[in-house]
């Protein structure tokens, strides 16, 4: 199969998913994510890597936000949001993570397969991908679609990060047409 024909399947695979997605959920994450004072992201893998991308965006439109691990990431204060991205909802880091920020006064989100895991069990807005992994039991629902892995997940991580953007940006005022004034400019 060509390159693109791939790209392509996988496209309809991640719309699919995306069709699939609580919206209610996903507004009551935008609307954790527009009251708190600081937004901290944390995942591992790809899964971070997508977070990243977000916490860039966030960065972007004008909001405080921060990357666990990263020296110059400040203490989680009451008040604070933990978003987290984990297929599994099982990470061991990042169970102990939101273990923390919940004793520190902070709300926990999650993206993630499995609403029902440990990190589901423990976060306050939670947002159930519906994405394929070796994990799930087989069924009609279970479909394993073209990309290796876990990627249908953290592609749709990426794309759901970027899509709350839009609304993140006009809920504080922000237009994106004008370009990005927080973009890097040592580069």
């Amino acid at each position: 199969m060509e390159t693109q024909s791939v790209a392509g399947v996988a496209c309809t695979d991640l719309y699919q998913a995306m069709a699939r997605i609580d919206g209610a959920a996903l507004a009551r994450l935008e609307q954790a994510i527009a009251e708190a004072n600081a937004i901290f992201v944390f995942g591992a893998g790809r899964s971070l890597l997508m977070l990243k991308a977000f916490a860039m965006r966030l960065m972007h439109i004008g909001l405080n936000v921060h990357v666990v691990g990263d020296v110059v990431t400040p203490a989680l204060q009451k008040g604070d949001l933990l978003l987290l991205a984990s297929a599994s909802g099982e990470t061991a880091s990042l169970v102990n993570v939101a273990t923390k920020a919940k004793q520190l006064g902070g709300t926990v989100a999650l993206l993630t397969i499995f609403p029902e895991s440990t990190l589901g069990k423990l976060a306050e807005v939670v947002i159930r991908i519906p994405a394929y992994t070796d994990k799930l039991p087989d069924g009609p629902e279970n479909v394993k679609g073209i990309l290796p892995g876990g990627s249908l997940f953290e592609e749709a991580v990426m794309v759901l990060g970027d899509a709350m953007i839009v609304n993140l940006a006009q809920s504080t005022g922000y237009r994106l047409t004008k370009g990005f004034a927080l973009h890097a400019n040592l580069e």
